[in-house]
């Protein structure tokens, strides 16, 4: 008995598509460079360096392409270096291609399963239920290509703008993937169409698809081959060669925005054998939003080089602004947020220490501090750059990581800062009938806790946050500034609460007419300043006292080591002088204070008031 296939034509559910292989990108050329990135150079400011390796056997014009075209580049940065011979030129341009290939695709319409079984023997029911037998002889369709949108591309196994990233390649054989700024159009052919033409014994019937009630055909076949075409739209690098059929070897290199470092640090505070200790640990932590990093060498560089046109973008790169998705996908850290954040690329890598004591001030017994590197990791020193070279990462595009780089026990020492700044109001500091003082300003009345820490390696410190501890206990996060080798850092922990300061003043004399100046008469006004430190603290501590007032000191008690500056205007509100009349004074103290101690120096200074 002859076995048939039976098949009611309602509707095919969408999880009959079949499974299909992934579409895989154009095989490459014989001609087309392998590019595999050696080593990328990260900086502190988002920028980075490629350094490629690229190989390939050019035609018989002397050319060789890559379709892996950098989204960005800096102007000028861009080099391709022959290992042999010379380089003709590097041209840039974009190039279309189209590939067509028949893809199997289910059927969901009759017209379609009619014609997937094209000369077939068919038993046909209609909506009246007439019968008719015979072979399928013709199917009258019209074929439209039809550009596909991403629900069907994915149906379809059809990756939008990778296809070979799913695909498994076989060992030694290269597929070109399709790159994201790479234009890529897919159309499908469309079948269009409602009658059909079936030959029986009485002859051909010409019937209409759409009164089929039910179709009954032999080993029915229920997808048919459709014709997709792939049309891509993308970045060609080609490069021109004096010889050709010759393997060729180019070292690639272009600096780019995308990649940064951040330099975090842990200051553990302890005590060893009777001294105060910091174990100083560096780690780096790194955001990638340029390239994927596949077992590639990463250098991080303390400093940042100088390229003065780092915002504009190469033209080989045909695109009309520099795109820096690192600063798009981290605004703030990238200080995008604020033109004075504390965490842009001018703070982290120009400030230096508040407080640094040179190298040949440094303790003798500081010196011949042991860092605990790993043992992949080496650094070395490159004109005024200082580069760690970490081992081989894998670290595709949009992805974190935070490397290991150093800690070293250095010691350190407690110090406690006091910073009084006077900022006179002129207005009222003018004479009156009255005699008043001028009313004063003060900055907070705040003793600093800080610790001074000596670099006793033979690396730099870059600048970056620091996490304070003792122990498990943390006590501050602060900034931990730029410090050369056999240098000294001074990083603040918390205010101290035992430990207060106070500031008073009293006029001693005023002398008016004393001085003229571009016409206007000025008043001589005579201050004394006590400066009053008491430690309530159960240890001895070693204090540093800064007072800066506007005027001219001219005695400081108690050694007080006074630097005369020019007129500094935060010095003063309201100023309605010349800022030739008056000067801008600093004098520093360094006092050792025992418990319950007092320290109450005198100061002596003037400042001129127009009047």
């Amino acid at each position: 008995m002859c076995r048939r296939y039976f098949l009611v034509l309602l509707a095919l559910p969408s999880f009959l598509v079949p499974c299909t292989p992934p579409v895989a990108a154009a095989d490459v050329k014989a001609n087309e460079l392998d590019i595999k990135t050696e080593r990328v150079i990260v900086f502190k400011d988002g920028y980075c360096l490629f350094i490629k390796k690229a190989t390939a056997t050019t035609d018989k014009n002397g050319e060789a392409f890559t379709d892996d075209v950098p989204d960005s580049a800096v102007l000028g940065s861009f080099w391709a270096v022959p290992e042999e011979g010379r380089l003709v030129s590097m041209q840039a341009g974009w190039k279309t291609t189209e590939e067509t290939k028949d893809k199997e695709t289910i059927c969901k319409e009759t017209i379609e399963i009619l014609l997937a079984n094209k000369g077939k023997q068919a038993k046909v029911e209609l909506h009246d239920k007439t019968i008719f037998s015979g072979t399928i002889r013709e199917v009258l369709v019209e074929k439209t290509p039809t550009p596909l949108a991403e629900p069907q591309l994915e149906a379809l196994d059809v990756a939008a703008f990778s296809p070979s990233s799913a695909m498994a390649v076989p060992r030694g054989v290269r597929r070109r993937p399709v790159r994201p700024d790479a234009t890529v159009i897919h159309t499908l052919t469309t079948i269009t169409g409602a009658n059909f033409v079936l030959r029986t014994d009485d002859g051909d019937v010409f019937l209409n698809a759409g009164n089929i009630r039910s179709v009954s055909i032999k080993d029915m076949k229920t997808t048919l081959s459709k014709s997709m075409k792939t049309t891509r739209r993308a970045k060609r690098l080609i490069f021109k060669f004096p010889e050709g059929e010759k393997k060729q070897t180019v070292s690639l290199m272009y600096f780019r925005p995308g990649i940064r470092w951040i330099p975090t640090y842990r200051i553990d505070l302890r005590q060893k054998d009777g001294k105060n200790l910091a174990q100083v640990s560096l780690q780096a932590e790194i955001l990638n939003e340029a390239e994927d990093l596949h077992d590639v060498p990463v250098d991080i560089v303390v400093g940042v080089p100088n390229f003065r046109f780092k915002g504009t973008p190469s033209p080989l790169i045909l695109e009309a602004a520099l795109r820096n998705a690192l600063a798009e996908s981290d605004p703030v850290i990238m200080g995008q947020a604020m033109a004075n954040n504390s965490f842009s690329n001018a703070m982290y890598s120009q400030r230096s220490g508040e407080f640094r004591r040179t190298a040949a001030q440094a303790n003798a017994a500081t010196e011949g501090g042991i860092v605990n590197l790993p043992g992949e990791l080496t650094a070395t020193g490159a004109q005024d750059l200082f580069v760690y070279k970490l081992p081989k990462l894998n670290l595709d595009k949009g992805d974190r990581s935070a490397v290991s780089i150093f800690t070293t026990d250095a010691p350190y020492k407690d110090i406690y800062t006091w910073d009084v700044h006077v900022a006179r109001n002129d207005v009222e500091a003018a004479p009156s009938g009255a005699g008043i003082s001028s009313p004063l300003t003060l900055s907070k009345n705040e003793v600093w806790h800080q610790v001074v820490i000596t670099n006793n390696t033979n690396l730099p410190w870059t600048t970056g946050a620091a996490m304070i501890t003792e122990g498990q206990q943390p006590l501050a996060q602060e900034l931990l500034t730029y410090t050369p080798p056999k240098d000294e850092c001074r990083v603040p922990v918390t205010v101290s609460i035992d430990t207060r300061g106070s500031f008073n003043e009293k006029e001693i004399d005023r002398e008016l007419r004393a001085l003229e100046w571009s016409g206007h008469n000025y008043a001589r006004i005579e201050k004394e300043a006590i400066v009053h430190l008491c430690n309530n603290k159960k240890v001895d501590i070693e204090a540093e006292i800064t007072l800066r007032v506007g005027g001219k000191v001219t005695k400081a008690e108690s050694e007080g080591a006074i630097v005369l500056a020019a007129f500094r205007a935060e010095d003063w509100q309201n100023y309605q002088g010349h800022p030739a009349v008056n000067n801008s004074s600093v004098v520093t103290w360094k006092v050792k204070l025992k418990p319950g101690e007092n320290f109450e120096p005198k100061v002596t200074y003037h400042f001129f008031t127009r009047h």
